[in-house]
C-alpha cells in the first residue's frame, strides 16, 4: 500500500469528475435493468408503494386544506359538517396509506434486499471468476476489486433509496407545481429557477465528496489492515513475541488516520462554499422568502388571492421546496452511486488474455510430456523472471526443480498450469501448444499445490473435493483413501463427524483447526483424490516432520509412478531420486541431472547440498 502512486489516485478522481450525463444514465438504467430481472414484482411495488403515499400527502396536506378552507370562508348551511366529512375520509385514506407502506418498508422490502444484493454479488463473482492471475498484480485493479466487493451491497441500497425517493418526490412536485400553476405561474418561474442553480452547487459539492472518497481509499483500505492485525488470531502470537512491532502497526495506523484527516481537510473548504452556499442561499430561505413574498402579495394588495388559496398555496411552494431538496440530494446519490457503479462495471469489463485459441480437448488418459523452448517471461514490474528456458519433460518422469529463493521455479510452474502466457518461447503438452488447449479442461487436467495453499470454513470431505459434492459412496470412499494416502488419520478424536467434520472454528462450535502439516496433507490430498497424469508439487512437505516427509514421498513414488511428476523443493534430500533435477538460478536453469550427475559436477547444486546435508554426501 505505501507504494500506491498518487497519479493512480488523480486519475481515478478525474475519471469520476469527467462523468457525463450519458455515462450517469447508463449506470443507473443498468440498475435498472438487474434489479427488474431479479425482482419485477419487488420493483413495481417498491415504486408503487412510494408514489401511493405521495398521493395521499399531498392531497391531505395541499388540496384538502384548499377545499375545507374555502367551504369555511365561503360559510353557510352545513359546512360544518362537510368539513367534518371531509377530514375523516381523507385522514382514513392517509393512515390506510401509511400503515401500508410501513409495512412494506419494514417486511417487504428487507426480503427484497437480499434478492438484489445476491443477484449482484452473483453478476460480479461471475464475470470476475476466471480474470488472468495477472489482474492481481496490478494495484489499479486490486483497488478497483476490493471497491467493488465493499460497495455491492450499498450501490443496490442507495439505487432503491434514489428509486423511492424520485417516484416520491416527483410525484409531489409535479403535483405541487400543477397546483402552483393555478394560483400564480410566477411560482413556477421561481421553482425552475432555484432548481437550475441547487443542482449546479450539488453537482460541484457531489464531484468533490467522490474525488475525496477516492483519494481517501488506499489510505482506508490500510488503516483496515492494520486494525485487522490487532484482532485476527493469526497475528496473536506474534504480536506479544515481538512488541515493537505492535508499535509499528501502531504507528502506520496512526499515519493512514492522519492521511485522510488531511484529504477530509483539504476537500473541506471547497465544500464549505458550494454547499454552504446551496444550503443557505438557495435551499430554503431565499427561494421561500420570494415565493411567500409573492402569494402576500397576491392577497393583501392585489387581492387576487383568498386566505384559502395563498395558505394552501404557501403549502404547495414548501412542498415543492422540500422535493427540490429531496431531489436534489437524491441527484446527489444518483452521481455517487454512478461514479462507484464506474468502477464497478470497468472492472467486470476486463477481458482476460489467457484465453484458448483453439478450444481443443485435453486428453486426460494419456501420458504427459512437455516442451519447453526458449520462455520468458515477467510479471507487471517488466523485469524478466523466467530467462530462455528450454527443458522437455517426458512421459512418467519425475522432474525437480531445486534453487534458492527467487529463482523462477514457481513461476515455472504456474506457467505449466497457464496461469500466466509467457512473453515469448512456447511450451507444449504432448505436442500441442498449450494455449491451443481449452483453458478450464486443461487446468483441471493437472493435479497441483502451491506452498501458500488454502483451507476453507467447510467440510474436511468438501476440502479435498474442491467441487459441489455428489454424496455417493463411492465419492466418500475415494476421498477417504485420498487422505489415506497423503497420511491424514482419520482417528484423531476431534474428527467427531469423520470427513464431514467442519473445518475451522469461525462458523462451526464443532469445527477443527488443523496444524499446518495436516493442513498440507489435506492440500496433497485433494491432487490425490483426482488421480490426473500430471501432478505438480510446490514444496508438498515443506510443513512436514522429515519422516512424515519421508513416508510421503516414498508413497508419492509408489502413487505416481505411472505419472509425470514435476516438483520443486528447497530440501534436497527429497529430490534426489527425481529422474531429473533441474537447478535454477535468477530465472536460468544453470544446472541439470541425476542427483549423482550434480555432485559429480560439483557445481552450484553440489554446494546447496553440502551446506544442506552433508550426512548424505557421506554415505554416497
Amino acid at each position: 500500500m505505501d507504494q500506491m502512486k498518487m497519479g493512480k489516485k488523480a486519475g481515478t478522481k478525474d475519471a469520476m469528475q469527467k462523468m457525463t450525463m450519458k455515462e450517469i444514465l447508463a449506470e443507473q438504467k443498468f440498475l435498472t435493468r438487474l434489479c427488474f430481472n431479479a425482482s419485477p414484482k419487488g420493483m413495481i411495488l417498491h415504486i408503487f408503494e412510494s408514489v401511493k403515499l405521495q398521493v395521499s400527502i399531498f392531497f391531505e396536506g395541499v388540496w384538502i386544506m384548499n377545499y375545507v378552507l374555502g367551504i369555511a370562508e365561503r360559510g353557510g348551511e352545513g359546512a360544518w359538517s362537510r368539513v367534518l366529512w371531509c377530514m375523516l375520509l381523507f385522514m382514513a385514506i392517509l393512515t390506510v396509506s401509511t400503515v401500508t407502506f410501513a409495512y412494506y418498508k419494514h417486511s417487504m422490502l428487507p426480503k427484497l434486499l437480499p434478492v438484489l444484493h445476491r443477484e449482484f454479488r452473483m453478476y460480479l463473482y461471475e464475470r470476475t471468476k476466471d480474470l488472468d492471475l495477472a489482474c492481481y498484480d496490478e494495484t489499479d485493479f486490486y483497488q478497483k476489486f476490493i471497491l467493488a466487493t465493499e460497495e455491492s451491497d450499498a450501490c443496490i441500497d442507495r439505487y432503491l433509496d434514489t428509486v423511492e425517493l424520485y417516484c416520491a418526490y416527483t410525484t409531489r412536485f409535479v403535483l405541487s407545481i400543477g397546483f402552483c400553476i393555478m394560483v400564480n405561474p410566477l411560482i413556477l418561474a421561481v421553482s425552475v429557477a432555484a432548481l437550475i442553480v441547487e443542482l449546479w452547487l450539488a453537482d460541484r459539492e457531489n464531484r468533490l465528496n467522490v474525488a475525496s472518497r477516492m483519494e481517501r481509499v488506499p489510505y482506508e483500505q490500510k488503516r483496515e489492515y492494520q486494525n485487522r492485525v490487532f484482532y485476527l488470531s493469526e497475528y496473536a502470537k506474534d504480536l506479544r513475541l515481538y512488541p515493537d512491532m505492535q508499535e509499528k502497526c501502531r504507528q502506520d495506523f496512526s499515519g493512514s488516520q492522519e492521511k485522510i484527516r488531511g484529504i477530509h481537510c483539504r476537500y473541506g473548504k471547497k465544500l464549505f462554499f458550494f454547499a454552504g452556499i446551496r444550503d443557505a442561499l438557495v435551499g430554503s430561505y431565499l427561494w421561500q422568502g420570494i415565493s411567500w413574498s409573492l402569494l402576500l402579495y397576491q392577497l393583501l394588495v392585489q387581492h387576487t388571492l383568498s386566505y384559502a388559496g395563498a395558505l394552501s398555496s404557501l403549502k404547495a411552494v414548501d412542498y415543492v421546496s422540500l422535493s427540490v431538496n429531496s431531489m436534489i440530494a437524491g441527484w446527489k446519490k444518483v452521481m455517487e452511486n454512478s461514479a462507484y457503479m464506474h468502477h464497478i462495471r470497468s472492472l467486470v469489463q476486463i477481458q482476460s488474455t489467457v484465453v484458448s485459441r483453439l478450444n481443443l480437448p485435453v486428453d486426460t488418459e494419456k501420458p504427459v510430456e512437455f516442451d519447453i523452448r526458449d520462455v520468458t517471461f515477467s510479471y507487471q514490474s517488466g523485469r524478466p523472471v523466467l530467462k530462455n528456458i528450454s527443458l522437455k519433460i517426458h512421459p512418467k518422469q519425475k522432474i525437480a526443480l531445486v534453487g534458492y529463493n527467487g529463482s523462477g521455479k514457481t513461476t515455472l510452474v504456474k506457467l505449466l498450469l497457464r496461469l500466466y502466457d509467457p512473453d515469448s518461447g512456447v511450451i507444449c503438452r504432448n505436442g500441442t501448444d498449450i494455449r491451443d488447449y481449452e483453458v478450464t479442461a486443461y487446468r483441471h487436467s493437472i493435479g497441483s499445490v502451491f506452498q501458500d495453499f488454502k483451507i476453507y470454513a467447510a467440510s474436511l470431505k468438501e476440502n479435498v473435493l474442491m467441487d459441489i459434492g455428489k454424496n455417493t459412496k463411492k465419492e466418500s470412499y475415494d476421498v477417504e483413501q485420498a487422505l489415506y494416502e497423503a497420511h491424514f488419520t482419520l482417528q484423531d478424536q476431534r474428527l467427531v463427524y469423520q470427513i464431514e467434520t467442519p473445518l475451522m472454528t469461525e462458523f462451526e462450535k464443532d469445527g477443527v483447526s488443523l496444524s499446518g502439516g495436516e493442513m498440507q496433507k489435506v492440500a496433497i490430498a485433494r491432487t490425490l483424490y483426482r488421480r490426473q497424469q500430471l501432478i505438480i508439487m510446490d514444496e508438498p512437505g515443506s510443513a512436514l516432520d522429515p519422516l512424515a516427509e519421508y513416508q510421503l514421498n516414498q508413497e508419492m513414488n509408489e502413487i505416481a509412478k505411472d505419472k509425470t511428476v514435476v516438483f520443486i523443493s528447497h530440501r534436497l534430500s527429497t529430490a534426489r531420486d527425481a529422474d531429473c533435477i533441474y537447478m535454477m538460478e535468477q530465472g536460468r536453469i544453470i544446472e541439470a541431472g541425476t542427483h549423482e550427475q550434480l555432485l559429480a559436477a560439483n557445481g552450484k547444486y553440489a554446494q546447496m547440498w553440502k551446506v544442506q546435508a552433508g550426512l548424505y554426501l557421506d554415505q554416497t
